[in-house]
């Protein structure tokens, strides 16, 4: 799996044809995701879509700013209703989903695999977005926020500072779990960057993370509702607790061991057969991230796991490879050794 030339990639004209083939089937498997998502899905009565707009939703909902500004902004110039911008945003964000993920895996793979492996995206969004229906949300940020962190995922494992930044900043207005991705940095390059580099690298996104956050909750600190929902609103439940009681129940264990649509299992299976420095450390997200969930969520909404979606299926993806014999050990140390000399 020698990594593909970039200028034979896009100057082949026969490639043309199979690429607007792709781009067809992603559009229209993105439209109709959302199109379920939609109608199966419901607004938070705390958060509904126009409240975005009002600046009217409860925190920390209101925070997550992005999308609902690009639909006033477009409200301006296109004739559409607001929960149909809405819905061509999610559109938009599921595509640029696809083809974020389908360069992350440019990393590990070439040729018609990367055609047709990022299509393991309509596998896996459905179990988390439409098939559990214990907290059937609908949030505008979600997707987009899925899209931002397969993209941030794919620029950082690449070291493309000058573009990752700014994506780093843009996605963190969405959801400000983009701070995960700081994460993966902080343990994916201690003792691989220079001492001054790596505290200044680290001292950046938290910078950029914290100034965002502050500046957005200043803003709207007079909304209902508070910054870190450690209870269930109007009660003094904890989330920790109704989350302990919903694992002692086995019907709904199972239904968060459904996320990702079960492929995590692949992961456990066939953790000595995942070599990717990248990918294995990258995985040390997980934990604290459901942790968080822990505290402040519901583990049963299954929604909020959207972010980890590419860490898990690149894991899933090169197991399922070395399962079959589609790369060796050489590939997988080229491909990081070119990932990490690139200083961009």
């Amino acid at each position: 799996m020698v990594k593909a030339d970039p200028r034979t990639a896009t100057s082949d004209p026969r490639r043309w044809p199979t690429a607007v083939v792709v781009f067809l089937a992603a559009l229209l498997l993105a439209w109709y995701f959302v199109h379920l998502r939609y109608r199966l899905n419901q607004e938070f009565p705390l958060a509904p879509l126009q409240s975005f707009l009002d600046g009217t939703a409860h925190k920390p909902f209101q925070f997550r700013m992005l999308v609902p500004w690009l639909v006033a902004a477009l409200r301006t110039v296109i004739p559409l209703d607001v929960k149909a911008l809405y819905q061509w945003i999610d559109v938009a964000a599921v595509l640029g989903l696809f083809y974020a993920f389908r360069y992350h895996l440019k990393s590990f793979f070439q040729g018609a695999a990367l055609n047709v492996l990022p299509f393991a995206l309509f596998y896996v969004l459905p179990w988390n977005y439409l098939l559990a229906r214990d907290l059937p949300i609908l949030l505008p940020y979600d997707l987009a926020a899925v899209a931002f962190f397969a993209l941030g995922l794919a620029l950082l494992h690449r070291r493309k500072w000058s573009w990752y930044y700014p994506v780093f900043a843009i996605a963190t207005l969405n959801r400000e779990t983009m701070l995960f991705l700081t994460i993966i940095f902080a343990v994916m390059e201690y003792r691989r960057l220079p001492r001054g580099s790596y505290a200044l690298h680290l001292a950046a996104q938290l910078g950029i993370w914290l100034a965002i956050k502050l500046v957005i909750g200043s803003v709207y600190a007079g909304n209902p509702g508070t910054s870190f929902e450690f209870y269930h609103v109007g009660t003094d439940v904890p989330h920790w607790r109704t989350n302990l009681e919903m694992l002692a129940t086995p019907q709904r264990l199972i239904l968060f061991l459904s996320s990702f649509g079960f492929v995590w299992i692949l992961i456990v299976a066939g953790w000595k057969r995942l070599r990717d420095p990248f990918t294995r450390k990258s995985l040390w997200a997980i934990p604290p991230f459901v942790l968080m969930i822990f505290a402040i969520g519901n583990l049963n909404e299954m929604r909020v796991y959207g972010e980890l979606t590419p860490l898990v299926l690149t894991a899933a993806l090169l197991i399922g490879a070395e399962l079959t014999g589609e790369t060796d050990r050489r590939q997988i140390d080229s491909t990081r050794s070119e990932a990490v000399g690139s200083h961009k």
